[in-house]
């Protein structure tokens, strides 16, 4: 079965437009009469028939529809953007993914980029609940500045990925069943005064290994230990 992706297909809007529109129909050649499945993004799967196809429109009718059962942890990473824009997109599509629930970029004292656009990034994020499946599509949010990250109400566990030595690992003081929001700085690091700030606003500095990594690469790493300790 292959999946599009409708957000308003609860709401009774029973068509695929834009891209996928064009990935239905133009790339995959789907005609009248083909089986395929819609994802809304907030944890509905329908099965549907295409019924019509127009210059602008694919039509379908539904068949059968799914609850998929949310996880029972909430995943959440906020990182800093990476100069390079196919790193970070290469990030955004691999976390959603693992199914990370929220993607927050923030603007460090040490960041190489100041201004970023979502957009492109929304449609990873699209191709990647398409591909893994999930039912449930990441929450990318455009970048704020770490100061009014840090003060805005986050629940739940709250961590620091710092480059510092005997610390303890993330992985180690993870809870199942919760909340997690996991920090990553820039290549240069977060500055001094910025990890006080955050320790100030109940978060808690942790190592993701011994290797010092890649912005994107730490991001993955932080995404992956949450995963792993609430699902196996």
């Amino acid at each position: 079965m292959l999946y599009f992706f409708q957000p308003k297909t609860s709401e009774g809007v029973f068509h695929l437009t834009d891209d996928e529109y064009q990935h239905c129909v133009k790339v995959l050649r789907k005609k009248a009469g083909d089986e395929i499945g819609i994802f809304d993004g907030k944890g509905m799967a329908y099965h549907a028939v295409i019924t019509s196809i127009t210059g602008k429109l694919c039509e379908f009718e539904i068949t059968q529809k799914t609850q998929l059962e949310p996880r029972p942890f909430y995943n959440h990473i906020a990182i800093a953007p990476t100069k390079n824009t196919d790193r970070i997109e290469w990030f955004v599509e691999k976390a959603c993914e693992l199914g990370v629930d929220e993607i927050s970029f923030v603007l460090t004292d040490n960041c190489e980029r100041n201004k970023m656009r979502t957009e492109r990034l929304e449609k990873k994020a699209v191709s990647a609940l398409k591909q893994s499946k999930s039912g449930f599509l990441t929450r990318i949010n455009p970048m704020v500045k770490l100061k009014d990250f840090l003060k805005a109400d986050h629940n739940g566990l709250k961590f620091i990925a710092v480059v510092e030595p005997d610390l303890p690992y993330l992985s180690n003081e993870l809870k199942s069943s919760q909340e997690v929001i996991t920090l990553i700085g820039p290549e240069g690091d977060f500055s001094k005064v910025e990890v006080t700030e955050a320790l100030s606003q109940g978060f808690r500095k942790v190592s993701l290994g011994k290797s010092t990594l890649r912005t994107e690469t730490a991001g993955l790493m932080a995404a992956h230990m949450v995963n792993v300790v609430n699902e196996y």
